[in-house]
């Protein structure tokens, strides 16, 4: 790995060497991030639908997603932007914010996705997109649009969805199926210096996927397959009919089918008007109404036991069962959610200055009450439902949600650009947002414990109480960069990032109450920026900080005593919140080059070092089990230290040629740092095809090194420091998109 670290090093020195032998005067000085496209945010090593995540190097605080100036969902990190969006021959265009942007915009330092909706054309035109992979899915994108006269203009635009996955469910023919709608509406006015247009969606989403299997923890990082189970292409979830369950809210036990959970359907309509006054300053307003309801089932994967024919276990006919184990915890969220969101927004530009100032008011009213239970099957390929103690779903609702309220966001943002000379240009912005939270919620308040979550816990249950919420706060975000041109071709760079933030209404469903303490974010970079008529280049030293982060995790003990229903020396997977800082220092190169006509290349190599500081808790188990654990100075889980990205991309007369890898060195599964998994890479590439300006063709291959990818959190080793005994461990988790092949036909007019 050393040599590997010190190979990519050198190749970075040397392409930055390299740059300066071809020095040219560069064409354009204002400031660039270090991600200048949309980064291929859409090709998902784990979803074909959902745009990835751009790791910063430490654990994301939300992702949003931007369309048409304003985020998709109200609250970024609980309702996933993609339930109501999608990216397709809808969109105008596509990028990426930058850091700066999305820290005023909403509050967040991170890369977003942020699109433009199609709201007219100047002549008849549309386009079909169909797709088809070996599998079975199905993708279909529609989309026309025209002027209507007198600067009146439309866009229509449908998508459907029909995915069967690459391991087959019984339980269900479709493990995923989108139906997204969407129509605008735009008026020209103004000799063209106004534009008002009004964009309706309607989307609803079906999931009942399940990317999970069993597989042989080596020991070294590595995995082997466990039996004849072959991870992304077997299937390891039972054919779930009915099941029961305990209504949170009346405490009663019902019934339900499990193939209607996993439905999402949001209503969205989007107002935009811009104006361009006489002296060049803009004016945007834009204004969405948003409702969505989410009926989404998690199945959670525990912790895998070898039992005997003695211990409990059965088949749904009564007969023993003796084996492998796989524990499951299921929960279902029953969310719905509505807001109107507002922003206006001022811009100019002069000689000297390129400014904005903005306003948001935001108004949410959401809901949410939360089922969970047990159940087992085996730890098999197509394996069978597995009752205990005659039960087929047990422990209910120990992991419980409920909270019932609003939010207001009133915000306002500000950023200048000012170029003092033609060599320094200083970029600061601010912003400053009044949050008023209320509602209610059964949580525990101080040290009371009679909202903590029992087995079979309800609202009814003797002591829960909703108590009230009230709080009124202030978040804030600030941004400075400093750009100096040393010479045409280079420039020095230096940012500053901060953003304080108190917990939304969404983070009071649990029976902790959240912490009101300032949850901060820092990010200070340092570094050079160089570009020529072939190469941009930028190069920057990070310091990273995230203050008072709370995660509300999975811990694994083994009972010492029977308790709750299970005997002992069974491994209780329990919710314990903890909270911690971390920190992180890194080294990002990202480069693009050009150096002939029809080939591009984007390179990025990302070094850091994320930690945990003051992580100290206490947790209880159900036994009365207790001890402190301290995590300061670990590895943070789940991030890697060396990140690569590599995408050759070679056009030439009608076809392409592309490519996208992707490096994730050494991944820690436990806090303690004994378990990890081993580097992987993930992989894309494809040759496109123009047969004419109206239709072409391509072939892309997802992950063509046919890597597995697993990963699980082997809940038995959360708190573990003995990393011997997971040696050869049959563990379970999740594992990446395998070897696809996808064929699409593309079709304009």
């Amino acid at each position: 790995m050393t040599n590997f670290k010190t190979t990519v090093i050198t190749l970075a020195a040397g392409l930055l060497a390299a740059s300066a032998l071809k020095a040219q005067n560069t064409p354009n000085d204002s400031i660039q991030e270090g991600r200048r496209s949309n980064q291929n945010v859409m090709l998902n090593a784990s979803s074909a639908t959902v745009p990835r995540t751009i790791s910063l190097g430490i654990p994301s605080s939300g992702s949003a997603i931007f369309e048409d100036g304003l985020p998709v969902s109200f609250y970024l990190g609980f309702f996933p932007g993609h339930w109501s969006w999608h990216n397709g021959l809808n969109t105008e265009s596509m990028s990426l914010s930058t850091l700066d942007e999305s820290a005023l915009r909403v509050g967040i330092i991170g890369y977003f996705p942020s699109t433009t909706s199609k709201v007219t054309a100047d002549r008849l035109s549309g386009g079909a997109n169909y797709s088809v992979n070996i599998y079975g899915q199905h993708q279909l994108d529609l989309n026309v649009g025209a002027p209507l006269g007198h600067g009146w203009g439309f866009n229509l635009n449908t998508y459907q969805n029909f995915d069967r996955s690459s391991n087959h469910l019984d339980m269900s023919y479709l493990t995923e199926r989108i139906q997204f709608y969407k129509a605008a509406l735009s008026k020209t006015f103004a000799e063209g210096r106004g534009r008002a247009s009004l964009t309706y969606n309607y989307m609803s989403t079906m999931t009942v996927s399940d990317n999970n299997g069993p597989f042989i923890f080596v020991g070294d990082g590595s995995v082997r397959p466990f039996e004849d189970f072959d991870l992304g292409h077997d299937q390891y979830l039972p054919n779930l009919t009915g099941y029961h369950y305990i209504d949170p809210k009346d405490g009663q036990t019902k019934s339900r089918n499990m193939t209607d959970d996993g439905l999402t359907r949001s209503h969205m309509a989007t107002f935009n008007l811009t104006y361009r006054f006489n002296n060049g300053n803009e004016l945007d307003f834009r204004s969405r109404l948003k409702t969505i309801h989410t009926d989404v089932s998690n199945l959670m994967l525990t912790s895998i036991s070898k039992v005997g024919a003695t211990d409990g276990y059965t088949y749904t006919d009564g007969t023993p069962f003796a084996g492998n184990v796989q524990g499951r915890l299921y929960s279902n969220y029953d969310t719905t959610d509505s807001d109107w969101m507002n922003t206006a927004e001022l811009r100019g530009k002069n000689e000297h200055h390129d400014w904005f100032v903005a306003a948001d008011a935001w108004f949410d009213h959401t809901s949410q009450s939360t089922f969970t239970g047990n159940f087992a099957h085996e730890a098999k390929k197509d394996p069978k439902q597995l009752y205990y103690n005659g039960q087929d779903y047990w422990v209910f609702n120990t992991g419980s949600n409920y909270f019932n309220g609003n939010e207001t966001k009133l915000a306002i943002y500000a950023r200048d650009q000012w170029k003092p000379t033609q060599r320094l240009t200083l970029t600061g912005g601010l912003r400053l947002e009044y949050m008023n939270v209320t509602g209610k919620a059964a949580n525990n308040v101080g040290d009371a414990t009679n909202n903590s979550r029992t087995p079979n816990w309800s609202l009814l249950t003797p002591g829960v109480v909703k108590n009230r919420i009230s709080e009124n706060w202030l978040n804030t975000a600030a941004t400075f960069t400093a750009y100096y041109r040393l010479t045409p071709g280079f420039a020095l760079q230096a940012d500053a990032l901060a953003t304080y933030r108190r917990p939304e209404i969404t983070e009071y469903g649990t029976a902790m109450s959240p912490v009101t303490d300032v949850k901060s974010n820092y990010m200070f970079r340092a570094g050079i920026n160089y570009r020529n008529s072939w190469i941009d280049a930028q190069s920057l030293l990070t310091y990273l900080v995230q203050k008072n982060d709370f995660v509300n995790s999975l811990w694994t003990h083994t009972l010492t005593k029977a308790v709750g229903g299970y005997p002992e020396g069974y491994q209780e997977t329990v919710y314990i919140p903890s909270f911690y800082n971390i920190d992180a220092f890194g080294w990002t190169t990202d480069v693009v080059l050009t150096p002939f006509r029809g080939f591009s290349f984007h390179g990025l190599i990302n070094l850091r070092a994320p930690r945990y500081r003051d992580y100290k808790f206490e947790p209880v188990f159900s036994d009365g089990y207790s001890e402190t654990y301290d995590f300061s100075d670990k590895k943070v889980t789940g991030i890697s230290s060396v990140e690569i990205e590599l995408e050759p991309s070679y056009t030439i007369d009608k076809w392409r040629i592309w490519a996208s890898a992707r490096y994730y060195s050494r991944q820690y599964i436990n806090r303690t740092n004994t378990l990890y998994f081993n580097p992987r890479w993930e992989t894309f590439g494809g040759v496109d095809y123009n047969m004419s300006r109206a239709v072409s063709f391509g072939v892309s291959v997802i992950n063509f090194l046919n890597q597995k990818g697993a990963s699980a959190g082997i809940q038995a080793a959360s708190l573990a420091t003995d990393a011997s005994k997971f040696q050869n461990y049959l563990t379970s988790g999740t594992y990446i998109r395998p070897f696809t092949v996808e064929f699409s036909t593309r079709v304009r007019f």
